[in-house]
């Protein structure tokens, strides 16, 4: 079996050459290893079939990346690998698309029961959005509609009126060339923020976390870009077994709403009403230091290296190589 790395590097940490390097020697460990780093899809398919040609044309790509080029967001990965009937790690195109549109993932999750905070987009910098921003009620939370890793959400993302409001949103559409999602803020005493890892196997393995917003550097209670970008996110254990399993039910029907395969993570929120899905992230980070893998560490003691070695071990078993 040849396993391809493909490398598409950017300033997030999980994106890193030393990120990639790690995966790359604990991939090595257990079979042949290929890399490419490229912005051109024909390069890739080249690069792809060559590999093929040369072994013994069974393939399988570990790929943690949307784009082959990230700053214009050019050659969608998971599609070429689709089209190119390539097997891979992680959710088809499809499903990823999906997910990475924020309302249409709200919308479908509504449509199974799933509960997620009242929302409404904002398409342009001339919406008149005030009937809509009273129906939920202030204060409010805004943010790109299409981004992930965080990308535009700070301090400056809860907003408390309508001026708030439009400026927030006119910042969005301009700087993103996007709509923006506006939602129900969830946060009140007893507000508690958890993200659910799911790593496919025979059983499903969960590593639910709770945001340690206590030992982070921050004033407000969220997530933000700056937290992300520079590791200053914080994890706890959670001890309590009815809340788990509230959290673990959540995060395996948003998984199945979706579709997607292999490995996601899921953000909720509860409050004193309940249990909120903020996003399903099924292309999480998966660098030494994201969410996803400090939590298998913690929680199951799986290395760094046995979590990547697991997850390509179970996709392939599940697609037949």
């Amino acid at each position: 079996m040849n396993i391809v790395l493909i490398k598409s590097f950017s300033n997030k940490p999980w994106r890193s050459p030393e990120t990639y390097q790690q995966i790359e020697t604990s991939l090595a460990r257990k079979w042949k290893v290929q890399s490419i780093e490229t912005q051109d899809p024909k390069v890739l398919e080249e690069f792809l079939q060559s590999v093929r040609e040369h072994g013994d044309d069974k393939v399988f790509v570990f790929n943690i990346a949307e784009y082959l080029d990230e700053n214009n967001k050019q050659g969608f990965i998971p599609g070429l690998l689709d089209h190119w009937k390539i097997p891979h790690l992680g959710s088809t195109a499809e499903s990823i698309l999906l997910a990475m549109n924020k309302e249409k993932t709200k919308i479908l999750l509504k449509s199974k029961g799933i509960p997620t905070p009242q929302f409404f987009i904002a398409e342009s910098i001339d919406s008149d959005c005030s009937a809509q921003a009273e129906n939920i009620g202030y204060p409010l939370f805004v943010k790109p509609l299409n981004e992930g890793g965080h990308i535009g959400i700070g301090d400056h993302s809860i907003v408390h009126n309508a001026d708030q409001l439009n400026s927030e949103i006119h910042k969005i559409i301009q700087t993103y060339k996007e709509p923006a999602l506006v939602e129900e803020y969830i946060d009140d005493a007893e507000m508690r923020e958890f993200s659910v890892g799911i790593l496919c196997g025979e059983p499903n393995i969960f590593t639910p976390v709770e945001i340690d917003f206590d030992a982070m550097p921050t004033n407000t209670r969220i997530l933000s870009f700056e937290s992300a970008e520079e590791d200053l996110e914080r994890i706890k254990l959670i001890d309590d077994l009815s809340i788990k399993e509230s959290l673990l039910k959540l995060t395996q029907d948003t998984f199945n709403a979706i579709d997607a395969k292999d490995y996601s993570r899921v953000d909720i929120r509860m409050n004193a009403r309940g249990y909120y899905v903020l996003e399903i992230n099924v292309m999480p980070g998966l660098g030494p230091h994201s969410f996803l893998p400090e939590a298998a560490e913690s929680i199951l003691g799986l290395s760094y290296e046995q979590l990547i070695q697991k997850l390509v071990a179970f996709s392939m078993k599940k697609q037949g190589l």
